[in-house]
């Protein structure tokens, strides 16, 4: 089962030792010229093997192959009257022919060379009882024949077993192809609700509702958070499973990567009466060069593991490091991660499973823990594919720690210096607050999926964005082919029904005109496979985001594909707010902020401060707040309030120490909102 290519090499060498002996020979018994005429018997061989680089078909290359050595070597044995040692030679040759396993190319060499032998015995006895005596040959020719039969057998033999190895190997790739396409429809059945789901839950967070709602829709969107990371979990571990794990390296900052882990952990906390402790190492350099990704994963894999299992006490993050760079001549060192909980342990038996899929031990007293039991495994795989080993150490009833050494490399060999630069007090990130609007831009939602349709519009809206929507491939293509619109975006779902999302980009990627070749399309997919975002690229679109789609990614997306032109910097405006101050037409509320960045007060609130014109300062300050909140700029309308109000009860000194902050914000946000909105009339 050698490749093709090493068959033949070794066809070769043995072939010329076999010329080189009977060369020898001639030489010893005739003179250099019969050896020159013996050497020629290789011709036929070399000249095989030159056009095996240029015939495709290997069985006519083992055949011509066969045929030039039978012939090579009755010539070399005629030249040097050897033809009685032509059984051994021919034997010889036979087990390079058989490394081809090629049962009928075999037999067939075994038909052809036994009737050569049979007839040299007929005509030939001559030549053959120069070197021994003709029952000796007879004897020899059975051998021949016995050993011929004995390769025959092997050759179908292994030939056989290939064949079943091969079948095999088809039924494990299509197994395995399944279990992929399984899990990419698994991924996309249950993303494509939960975008619902988690779109839903984040519009509502935008709503002011009394505070006991507010906990009901944090729940909704915390939930399903677990549940998108149960399917990424799965997926990651069939990233593992099958040997698709990709590790890059990059320089990161340690700092950072830290206090991401240690913000996400401790708001996982929350519910718990548990401590988080960190012992960081101070001489942890803060630029590694390593998989950021990968080595947050398994932080936060373990971390969660140790606040699952853990009821009361405390859960510990170490991390030492140890210079290398004196061992392997580079800015290297071994990190070590060990993560300590004083939660329920594991007994001695149960180690062994740990680093297995699903391997949640105990599963009737961990009932009430959430988890697919995926979590060590895929460290441990993350763990492997870095070249680096996780071992755990545990006693049941007093607790676990688990640790993980990997060798990275220095970027900037600055300390860290964490636990002092790090929050002391972190809180959950604040709401997303957009920072730009684009009222004007043509949006195009492609997606047989009504709700999903009706969750991206809302989504949309958040950014100013009116955006039209279409539930199948070929409305989008007319609209575009028949030139009613013009899009400056296209977002185009991947699964749909008759025509999917990258048929329907390839269908107008292919229109004649060149705003359907360049018009910016980008997929939306519940599909996260490894390498699904690749295939959007080659089929033509420019872009991908995952559902559920969450607010931030779309932030991104649009500014990086809309038009500079159709995008308004709105820093410090909360676009929903003004919308719904416009009973949610867009459109009105493009012209608000039109009308509130050509109405500057800022220059007679300074005259009325400067006149120490009260009165008249009391007013301007209360135009600009209600202008303000009506367009959504609340902080700014706040300040302006509080001028107000000090205003009416004539409290100069406030108005002295706030006037200029005030005026700035608002001259800064009137500079940025005029010349926007000169770039989107002009266009």
């Amino acid at each position: 089962m050698l490749p093709f290519k090493t068959s033949i090499t070794i066809f070769i060498v043995e072939f010329l030792c076999s010329v080189m002996l009977q060369a020898f020979y001639a030489v010893s018994k005739y003179g250099i010229e019969r050896a020159f005429l013996v050497g020629l018997g290789l011709l036929p061989v070399l000249l095989v093997f030159l056009l095996s680089y240029s015939i495709s078909n290997e069985g006519v290359v083992v055949r011509c192959l066969a045929v030039a050595g039978i012939s090579s070597i009755y010539y070399m044995s005629y030249a040097t009257h050897t033809q009685g040692m032509l059984v051994f030679m021919l034997l010889a040759t036979a087990t390079t022919i058989a490394l081809f396993l090629m049962l009928r190319v075999l037999l067939e060499y075994f038909v052809i060379t036994f009737a050569i032998l049979i007839l040299m015995g007929i005509f030939q006895p001559d030549v053959i009882t120069v070197f021994f005596e003709m029952s000796q040959y007879v004897t020899y020719i059975t051998m021949y024949a016995f050993a011929g039969v004995a390769m025959i057998f092997i050759t179908y033999s292994v030939e056989k077993y290939k064949r079943e190895m091969e079948e095999k190997n088809e039924l494990a790739q299509e197994a395995l192809e399944a279990k992929g396409n399984f899990l990419a429809n698994m991924s996309h059945e249950i993303r494509t609700p939960m975008n619902a789901i988690y779109g839903m839950a984040e519009l509502l967070e935008k709503q002011d509702f009394a505070p006991e709602e507010k906990e009901y829709v944090a729940v909704i969107k915390r939930s399903s958070e677990n549940l998108l990371s149960i399917i990424n979990e799965i997926l990651d571990f069939s990233k593992v499973d099958s040997g698709r794990i990709e590790i890059s390296e990059e320089p990161y900052d340690m700092n950072e990567l830290l206090q991401d882990v240690v913000t996400i952990i401790e708001i996982r906390m929350q519910d718990k009466h548990i401590r988080l402790q960190l012992e960081i190492d101070p001489n942890l350099p803060r630029g590694l060069i390593g998989d950021e990704t990968r080595v947050r994963q398994i932080l936060i894999n373990l971390l969660n593991n140790a606040v699952k299992f853990t009821n009361e006490g405390s859960v510990t993050l170490e991390i030492h490091w140890e210079d290398e760079s004196a061992i392997y001549n580079m800015d290297c060192g071994r990190l070590t991660i060990a993560v300590r909980d004083t939660g329920i342990g594991i007994s001695q038996e149960n180690i062994r499973k740990l680093f297995t899929a699903f391997g949640q031990i105990d599963t009737r007293k961990n009932r009430n823990v959430e988890g697919t039991g995926l979590g060590l495994a895929i460290c441990k795989g993350i763990t492997d594919a870095m070249g680096g080993e996780i071992t755990v150490s545990s006693e049941e009833g007093y607790g676990s720690v688990f640790t993980v050494v990997l060798r990275q490399k220095i970027h900037d060999a600055t300390p860290c210096n964490f636990t002092a630069d790090r929050m002391e007090d972190p809180h959950p990130k604040k709401a997303f607050a957009p920072d730009f609007a684009a009222p004007k831009a043509r949006v195009l939602i492609v997606d047989d999926n009504t709700v999903n349709r009706q969750v991206a519009q809302q989504l949309m809206k958040l950014f100013a964005v009116d955006a039209e929507a279409v539930s199948s491939g070929p409305e989008a293509i007319e609209l575009i082919r028949d030139k009613k619109e013009r899009y400056d975006l296209i977002f185009m779902d991947h699964m749909m029904p008759f025509m999917d999302g990258v048929e329907a980009t390839g269908v107008i990627r292919d229109l004649p005109e060149d705003y359907a070749r360049y018009v910016p399309i980008v997929a939306i997919s519940a599909n996260a496979i490894q390498g699904v975002e690749q295939q959007f690229l080659d089929a033509g679109m420019n872009d991908y985001i995952s559902k559920p789609i969450r607010v931030e990614q779309l932030a991104i997306i649009l500014k990086r594909w809309l038009p500079r032109k159709r995008i308004l910097s709105t820093d410090g405006i909360d676009v929903t707010a003004g919308i719904r101050n416009c009973a949610g037409d867009i459109s009105s509320y493009y012209e608000l902020l039109r009308t509130y960045a050509h109405s500057d007060l800022s220059g007679e609130l300074q005259r009325y401060f400067d006149e120490e014109d009260l009165p008249n300062y009391t007013v301007c300050a209360h135009s600009i707040k209600g202008a303000s909140r009506s367009v959504g700029a609340l902080q700014l309308a706040d300040r302006a309030q509080e001028l107000e109000e000090a205003g009416k009860r004539g409290d100069i000194s406030f108005i002295w120490d706030h006037h200029d902050d005030v005026l700035s914000e608002y001259q800064s946000l009137i500079e940025h909102l005029s010349e926007d909105i000169a770039i989107n009339d002009e266009n």
